[in-house]
Parts: C-alpha cells; structure tokens; sequence
C-alpha cells in the first residue's frame, strides 16, 4: 500500500470503523475523514491519535514503514502486567546501581559527534540512565550512546519536538527505514533513510508534507549513529 489514503483505508475495515467513528473517536471533522480516505489529503498531524484509534502503528500508517501492528501484541499496545516493571525516583545524587550505566544527554542534535564523544564547550554534564540489558539489546556500550532532545517538526508526528532521543554511534549500517543522526557539511538532522542504489540514498522526513523526500551521495552524508530509543510526554 503505497498512499496513506490506501492504508488509512485498510486500517479502518480490519478495526470495523466508519468515518464518523473515526472522527469521533480522534476528534475531528467526518468530512476531514473522508478527504483523507479519498487521498484528497496525503497526511494529518492527528496521526498518532488516528493510529491509536485504529490500533496501527504510527509508523506504519503515516509513513508505510513495517508492518500494520506491532508483531506478539496485535490486539493491545499495554504490555500484561507480569511484565510491568517497578519505577523509582532518583536525581544526580542517587548512587548507580550496578544493571545501569550513565550516558551524556546534550543540549542539541549540533553537539553530537560519529565517534560517540560531545563538544566540550557547549556539553552541559547532563545524564540519563539506561538499563545495561537495554544497550545489550541494540548491540550498544556506554561510550557509543548519545542522548539529545529533537528539533523542529519535519519528523513529526512520529518525533515531535523537544522528544528526547538516543543514538548508538556504533550503528552506522543502513537499514531502510530507520532513523539515523546524519551530518552534511556540518548540518546535523534526525532522519530516515533509504538506500536506492550503491551510491545513492534517499533522506525521508516523516512529515513529508512540509519537507519533500531528499536524494544525496551517500560519500556526502556521515551516520553520527542509528537511533534506538525516543522518550516523549504527550
């Protein structure tokens, strides 16, 4: 299904949904539904909330990126509450527990450097924790990892501003359709990549609306590192 209008279409008759349910249940217009469904519109800055109601993946309905739901768990995104783990507080003062390492969050995506080390002038000594077995799973170490918060909205609704991202910049293998820190001639941006041939990619934005795809060398762009994990208050 190449158009959001297909898969909006799609997701809509395996939930059973019409468009006033729709509409009602993400807060809209039925009209504004039907131009969606009829590709008048290609896109919607109520995504999430229309993926949520479909029970789709994000990613997926705006983008086309992997499948329809996520794999295991089809019918809910809450995980069973066997798998709920325990939450405690902490400040820069909690002493690290043995299971969890601290990894530099930065100002700003411009302070993120290819061999996983930040611009000591403008590198605030800020932290967060993560879970060794979290870093084992994505093939991390602690000195790879960089944290920064995201800007602009050219990769919403999937990464609105001010959501905060991880990287490992020991990932650099282009995997089409996942998000990467790339830099051009020293201009640092989060984006999704695609290869289209040995020499060639194509740089997406999810809000692809507002910014068009991008075609460039791939000599031309560095991988600063692959993104792994995002944390946003909604």
């Amino acid at each position: 299904m190449k158009t959001f209008a297909d898969r909006l279409n799609a997701a809509m008759r395996a939930a059973g949904i019409s468009q006033g349910q729709l509409a009602e249940k993400v807060g809209i217009s039925q009209p504004a539904i039907q131009k969606m469904t009829s590709g008048k519109t290609t896109g919607s800055r109520k995504m999430v909330e229309l993926a949520h109601a479909l029970n789709v993946r994000p990613e997926w309905l705006s983008s086309g990126i992997g499948s329809m739901q996520d794999e295991g768990r089809k019918d809910s995104a809450i995980p069973p509450e066997s798998e709920w783990g325990k939450v405690d507080a902490w400040d820069s003062k909690t002493d690290l527990p043995d299971d969890e390492v601290e990894v530099p969050y930065l100002k700003d995506i411009e302070l993120a450097c290819g061999d996983g080390s930040c611009l000591e002038d403008d590198y605030n000594g800020f932290k967060l924790r993560f879970a060794k077995s979290t870093l084992r799973k994505v093939g991390a170490q602690k000195d790879s990892v960089l944290c920064f918060p995201a800007s602009g909205n050219s990769m919403e609704p999937m990464i609105p501003e001010g959501t905060t991202v991880a990287i490992n910049t020991n990932d650099k293998k282009i995997v089409d359709g996942k998000v990467y820190a790339i830099s051009q001639d020293g201009w640092k941006r989060l984006k999704s990549i695609y290869r289209v041939s040995p020499t060639r990619i194509v740089i997406r934005s999810f809000n692809s609306e507002e910014y068009p795809d991008e075609e460039a060398d791939i000599e031309s762009v560095e991988i600063i590192g692959r993104m792994f994990w995002t944390s946003t208050i909604w």
